[in-house]
Parts: C-alpha cells; structure tokens; sequence
C-alpha cells in the first residue's frame, strides 16, 4: 500500500492511500503538521512496532474510517461488513497505535528521545491498558522512530507547498505473521 501525503501549507496536510486492491482512499489531515503530519507519525511508529492492526495496518486490510472518501478504484460488495469487522476486531490495537503515536509525537516534540527517564514518564502517563497487546516501547525502540521521524522531518520542512512525501506500507499476507518486536526482545531471552 502506497501512502501519498501532501504539504498543503505549512500547517496543513492532506494524503491519499492507494492499497494493494487499488482502491484509492483520502484521508483528511487531522491535527497539526508541526513537526510532522500526525498520520504520518503514526505511519512510522506503527510500522517500526511491528503494529500489524493499528490504524494503517487496517487501513491497508480493507478499513474505511469515516471522514474518507474513495477516490480511485472499486470496492468489493461487501466492503462495509469487511471493514466493520477489521475496525471490530482490532479495537484495542488501533487504540494503542493512537496512543504509541501520540506519545511519540510529544517525546518529539520535547526532544527528549534520549532522556530515558523522561521519555518513560511521557509514556507512563499515556500508556497504562489494563490488558495490552503488546510491551511498553523500549527507549532503544523510541530512538530507533525518533531518529527516522528526524529525518523525515528535514525532507517534510525542505518541501516546497503542493509536493508529496509517499511512503510503502508493507502488507502482510494472511498466512504472514511479523512477531512484532516485543516478542522478539522475549524469545531472545527466554531462548
């Protein structure tokens, strides 16, 4: 799945999905560009996490979240029960994946992504499910996103209004399980 977000303005941003079935879907631009667009963010902490079902990973499985609107391409029949489901059953992980990405978007922010302590205390604060998916973010994962989502940051300030960042979602196939990173960290150990 390709993900086209646009610099409308300094403030401003708009992006289109393009998912492996060809649908093309826009997405409206919540919240602030500063530093970078929020769904963007997500984007990038979702995929480094290993997040399979948060929102991008359902978004790529077939999820059409209201605010979006198809702008290319054709949808299967049953496309609204498909997506119903997919929101249904992965709840608890979009929501975390709404909560990771904004407690990276703050540990940004405050340019405190080697503060570990800091860093625990942001995360603290905002992360406290009573029956998670998966682990607490280690401050080895945290600096791995910031350090992408700084680099991303210099090519989004550098870009001219009206131009385009695309980044590549990489879907997974249904019989193609990533462990996301938490459990690789344990079967380290335990192995």
């Amino acid at each position: 799945m390709n993900v086209v977000f646009t610099k409308v303005n300094s403030h401003k941003y708009s992006s289109i999905t393009t998912r492996d079935d060809g649908v093309s879907l826009s997405i409206p631009g919540f919240g602030s560009s500063k530093p970078l667009p929020h769904d963007l963010v997500h984007f990038i902490t979702e995929e480094e996490l290993g997040v399979d079902y948060g929102f991008w990973g359902c978004v790529a499985a077939g999820a059409i979240y209201k605010g979006m609107a198809m702008v290319a391409g054709k949808v299967r029949h049953d496309s609204q029960k498909k997506s119903e489901d997919i929101i249904k059953q992965n709840g608890q992980k979009i929501s975390e994946a709404e909560i990771l990405a904004g407690v990276i978007l703050t540990i940004l922010c405050k340019g405190i992504q080697n503060d570990w302590p800091k860093v625990q205390h942001v995360q603290h604060a905002a992360w406290q499910p009573t029956s998670p998916s998966r682990l607490p973010m280690t401050h080895e994962e945290v600096k791995r996103i910031c350090v992408r989502l700084d680099k991303l940051t210099a090519q989004w300030r550098a870009l001219p209004d009206g131009q385009t960042l695309t980044l590549i979602w990489k879907t997974q196939k249904p019989n193609q399980r990533v462990q996301p990173n938490h459990q690789k960290r344990m079967a380290a150990v335990v192995n």
